[in-house]
């Protein structure tokens, strides 16, 4: 008998939180004024004030990451400037080079190193390479970091302090891509929402709730609201202005309610946690990174990569790295029940020493 495709290449394959779903049936009833005019959308921003510590920022909630990445970074990167960025980072690999389109012509500067974490010593050494002998580089807007990083692994508030000091000593301004803040924040435990942003000197986040129960939904939170100002001047030039902001608004609204956007998280993560002990006793496969949040990545060659895909388990092919070999992506969810996981661990046991 064919076994059913177990697909753990991306959270974002997962459903809704039933309360998020209510949410959005409940707006539907309640008739408001349109673009961000509404009841749900100044909810929204005291809800995020509140939980931010913070009264004077701003917020725009959006439909898509790209979206929100993009419209952030060009509330400060013009089209004479750049960006610093980690190489692998969504906004410079997988963004089809939106933030450049937003801006109209923006650079991003990109930086390699192992961790797949940017860190002060790296910029500071990139600063350096642009500045020899007076090169005439594109002006240097920002730097901009992903929580949790793109191997999923986390920004430590001190990586963070660091890179925000060389960030104010340039006049840069500091843009995160939170895309899993959220798995990040649970990380950390002890550690407040502002005391992960703002407090450490991050100017704008873009907060994602789509890969943690929500339908579609993601909010820019500006900081800094000077920058929410040129942001509102290109929202609609840029094709991502919300008749029915409403709907977005609902969904943050209820993700944030009673903590429930850091317990799906939270659940996402230890969902990881127990994958990764499991994938770990193989003997095929290298365990690549810490698993830090809802992300793990192993090493493999191509005839173990095969063999997973007749099992029919569908992990992420994240990228090639060597003649034989590969590294993969699994990705929990809220969702993922830990009797899927024993399942994609009975069906490994079939094929690979454990």
């Amino acid at each position: 008998m064919k076994r059913k495709k177990i697909f753990m290449g991306t959270d974002t394959i997962s459903g809704m939180a039933p309360q998020i779903l209510k949410a959005i049936s409940l707006a539907s009833d309640e008739k408001s004024l349109p673009y961000g005019n509404d009841i749900f959308t100044e909810k929204c921003k005291n809800i995020i004030a509140n939980i931010f510590e913070k009264e004077d920022l701003e917020i725009i909630p959006m439909m898509s990451g790209t979206a929100s990445n993009s419209l952030a970074l060009s509330s400060f990167l013009r089209s004479y400037g750049s960006i610093l960025c980690h190489s692998e980072s969504h906004i410079n690999k997988d963004e089809g080079g939106a933030p450049e389109f937003f801006s109209g012509g923006g650079k991003l500067q990109t930086i390699f190193n192992n961790s797949g974490r940017l860190n002060s010593k790296d910029i500071t050494a990139k600063l350096k390479e642009l500045n020899f002998k007076g090169r005439q580089h594109s002006k240097i807007c920002g730097v901009s970091v992903t929580q949790l990083a793109e191997n999923g692994t986390l920004y430590s508030q001190n990586e963070i302090i660091a890179i925000s000091k060389i960030c104010k000593e340039n006049n840069f301004y500091l843009h995160m891509d939170g895309a899993r803040f959220s798995n990040a924040l649970v990380s950390q435990q002890f550690v407040s929402p502002a005391e992960a942003t703002w407090k450490i000197g991050i100017d704008c986040l873009s907060l994602g709730a789509t890969k943690n129960g929500a339908m579609a939904a993601e909010v820019i939170i500006f900081f800094r609201k000077d920058l929410a100002e040129e942001a509102k001047k290109m929202i609609k030039q840029t094709g991502h202005i919300i008749p029915k902001t409403r709907f977005i608004s609902a969904q943050l609204n209820a993700w944030f309610k009673s903590g429930l956007w850091l317990k799906l998280a939270q659940q996402a993560n230890e969902n990881a946690t127990y994958l990764s002990n499991e994938l770990s006793k193989f003997e095929d496969f290298k365990l690549l990174y810490p698993t830090q949040g809802n992300e793990v990545f192993l090493r493999i060659n191509k005839k173990t990569y095969k063999k997973i895909l007749e099992l029919n388990i569908i992990p992420n092919l994240w990228r090639k790295t060597g003649y034989d070999e590969i590294e993969v992506r699994f990705v929990t969810s809220f969702e993922t029940e830990l009797s899927l996981i024993d399942e994609i661990i009975d069906r490994f046991k079939t094929c690979f020493s454990y």
